[in-house]
């Protein structure tokens, strides 16, 4: 079969095309594969690998153009994902500077990492002497988040990076964001959490991609969730933002129980900002997605009533925990 691999030496982008057989990738890992080519058929290819264990995050590339830890992603598995193609393409990850063929700059990165404090500090209560104690529940809460290996494949599917990166961190800092935030022996959520509302929180557009990709089952995107109902509870809660959040609540609860496209953009935006929007609002009502006469209402959906009731338990059992 063919590999395809994107390249890059510094100044120009190029494609490099190799010939391997069915025994050259029987039982290998793609890493090993990527090995194989170096140490055996280019010595110039670059890329970054450390631990083989699924442990760094080093080695993350696309497929296809979709993200996979090369260390753990078997070959036979890969190819057949897609069918068993002759060919594949191997490329950098998305939204990333790429440095050299396969490497990407994690400079950026990192300093959005500084910017939410991953390092906590702990209760009064705790010392050296008597430890930081965590009941399991509280364990649970953060466990899978500390499993984040920093290997970018969430943001290289972000389609919120890839649409503006100006205003908005990737996903895996909001997951640290959200780990140091939420952890039970941390003295204060804030350090974490202002930063990550300064840098995009509520800018995130709830593709999923980030969940769908990321090598420990680990959803960035719940993890925003919970950042944004966080924020709202510390008294962050206005702008765009909370009041988009706050107009899919009210269509539920005391509007129809679907969301009211024509009043969500004049309760999150207000009048004046939607005013440049006409265009838009237009080509929506032409495509029957949107029906200016809604903005009087809509009738309840069946079972409105029983949806609010959950809704309601829901607040009531939140106000207890």
């Amino acid at each position: 079969m063919k590999i395809i691999i994107d390249r890059f030496d510094g100044t120009k982008k190029y494609e490099s095309t190799y010939e391997l057989t069915n025994e050259e990738i029987k039982g290998k890992t793609l890493l090993t594969v990527l090995f194989d080519i170096k140490q055996k058929k280019d010595a110039t290819l670059n890329f970054t690998a450390s631990c083989r264990s699924a442990i760094c995050g080093a080695c993350a590339v696309r497929v296809n153009g979709h993200s996979y830890l090369a260390c753990d992603t078997k070959m036979n598995e890969l190819l057949a994902e897609y069918g068993n193609p002759d060919t594949i393409r191997i490329s950098p990850l998305g939204n990333f500077k790429v440095i050299s063929d396969l490497m990407v700059d994690w400079e950026p990165s990192i300093e959005n990492l500084r910017k939410i404090k991953p390092s906590i500090t702990a209760k009064p209560e705790f010392s050296a002497e008597k430890g930081c104690k965590q009941s399991q529940k509280e364990y649970d809460k953060v466990a899978l988040e500390w499993d984040c290996i920093l290997c970018g494949a969430c943001a290289s599917e972000c389609n919120k990076l890839e649409a503006d990166a100006s205003d908005y961190m990737q996903p895996f800092v909001f997951v640290h964001a959200y780990r140091a935030a939420f952890d039970s022996r941390s003295k204060d959520p804030m350090p974490h959490l202002k930063p990550a509302i300064d840098n995009g929180l509520w800018m995130c557009v709830k593709c999923q991609e980030c969940a769908d990709r990321c090598p420990k089952g680990i959803s960035a995107c719940a993890d925003i969730t919970d950042l944004r109902i966080m924020a709202i509870q510390k008294g962050f809660n206005e702008g765009m933002g909370p009041d988009h959040a706050e107009a899919f609540l009210t269509d539920l609860v005391d509007g129809s129980g679907r969301l009211n496209e024509v009043r969500l953009a004049l309760r999150s935006e207000g009048v004046i900002k939607n005013m440049g929007k006409l265009d838009i609002a237009a080509n929506l009502m032409l495509a029957g997605k949107m029906n200016p006469l809604h903005v009087f209402g809509e009738e309840d959906i069946e079972g409105h009533d029983d949806l609010v009731k959950m809704i309601n338990a829901a607040r009531k059992a939140a106000s207890k925990e």
